[in-house]
């Protein structure tokens, strides 16, 4: 019976695999069902959707004409002026007209806008779908451990309850009665930790879909399939980063912007127009129409030269912002891709060959035990042993997945 109950223990450190469908009730099972409520419910999101909306709108008034002006003027109103005919009241209707591509140059630059502004709203997305994905993998990782814990508390008792059988009738010590009672009370402390870090990453995940922070979570069932080998090559990521990422795509947008943004400033040298007509009526009604123009002289041309720089340092700015960006992505996606590498093969080497020759030791442990010639403090490092192999396995399952969501929020999308 005491054999029966280690080997119970050997089996609880095993990996506890995924469930091959999620439970019913609520939601949160899986790291899909939770991006698509953050997308749904991220006031962040939607933060960035209304202000790549309101840039939109701005496109319409920048290529708009600034709006007209009615100036009304009233001459003679005390008639003392003999030579006018009574008092005499003038209406001039006056319109500016930007010149020299101006109009289409600053609805250009308004598009530009808000091309980075949607851009940027892509970006606050996958930058929360990462966060999502991360703090899931964690989820799952809890939980994992919180069962393989459970399941060997469950046996460790059993044991000592067989041990204590054994003691009674004088067929072991005391201290090893005592040790794996010890050990029952440590496994008790990790479980109630386990359970304090389950109620931390609900929290953390109810914060990023704007929920209670009580609100409930499914039981994580599965963590996310990891992509081919194939796919991860430094190049081919770089590539699609920059075709894809929207942080480079705002990044060209503002280059854009400031390009269109030098150009209107040198075109602003150029004066625009005001053209108008006008009316007067006096003391006998109508008194004749007329034209105007006004001419706006640019005078101030150390004035006009400063906006020239200023937009044209603006211009070599976003432009040296923009090589910067693509130069640190490739260095990140690299340092990245040999992270999440490195973790792979450890990952390798640790389940097919340290946990299983660990997983011998084990029972080599229980079978000198049961020949008498073992004891508890054997077996029990032998076991702990393997417990803290596969809690490192948890581990570094979740750094992978971490690694794979940073990867796959700078190539803008997933593998």
């Amino acid at each position: 019976m005491f054999r029966t109950s280690l080997a119970g223990l050997v089996g609880a450190v095993v990996m506890l695999g995924p469930a091959d469908a999620a439970p019913k009730g609520p939601t949160g099972a899986t790291a899909a069902e939770l991006i698509i409520l953050a997308r749904q419910l991220s006031p962040e999101v939607a933060a960035a959707a209304l202000m790549a909306e309101a840039a939109t709108a701005r496109i319409t008034a920048a290529g708009s004409l600034p709006d007209p002006t009615l100036r009304i003027d009233a001459d003679n109103l005390d008639s003392r002026d003999i030579s006018m005919n009574g008092t005499s009241t003038t209406f001039r209707l006056m319109q500016e007209f930007p010149l020299w591509g101006k109009l289409g140059l600053k609805r250009d630059v308004a598009g530009f806008e808000a091309t980075a502004a949607r851009y940027r709203r892509q970006g606050t997305e996958f930058e929360l779908i990462a966060r999502v994905k991360s703090v899931f993998a964690a989820r799952y990782a809890t939980f994992q451990a919180h069962a393989l814990t459970q399941r060997t508390l469950d046996t460790i008792l059993t044991a000592a309850a067989t041990l204590r059988g054994r003691y009674a009738q004088g067929g072991t010590a005391q201290e090893d009665v005592l040790r794996l009672e010890i050990e029952a009370e440590e496994l008790n402390i990790e479980i109630e930790r386990l359970r304090g870090q389950q109620t931390k990453t609900t929290a953390q995940l109810n914060a990023l879909l704007n929920r209670r922070p009580e609100a409930a979570l499914a039981i994580p069932v599965a963590l996310r399939p990891l992509p081919s080998e194939r796919t991860m090559i430094v190049s081919a990521l770089v590539d699609r980063a920059i075709q894809s990422s929207p942080v480079i795509a705002e990044g060209r947008a503002k280059v854009a912007s400031a390009t269109t943004m030098s150009s209107l400033a040198e075109r602003n040298r150029y004066p625009d127009v005001t053209l108008g007509v006008m009316t007067k009526r006096d003391r006998d009604g109508y008194a004749g129409v007329g034209v105007m123009g006004e001419v706006r002289i640019p005078l101030q041309q150390g004035a006009k030269e400063a906006e020239i720089t200023a937009a044209s340092a603006e211009r070599a700015a976003s432009e040296q912002r923009l090589n910067t960006l693509r130069a640190t992505l490739g260095g990140e996606l690299g340092g990245m891709l040999a992270e999440y590498r490195a973790a792979s093969k450890t990952l390798q080497i640790i389940q097919h060959h340290h946990f299983p020759k660990s997983e011998l030791v084990v029972r080599f442990a229980l079978n000198a035990l049961e020949a008498r010639q073992g004891d508890v403090i054997r077996v029990l490092d032998a076991i702990r042993r393997v417990r803290t192999i596969q809690l490192e396995i948890l581990k570094i399952q979740v750094q992978q997945q971490a690694t794979l969501a940073e990867i796959e929020k700078a190539i803008g999308g997933d593998l």
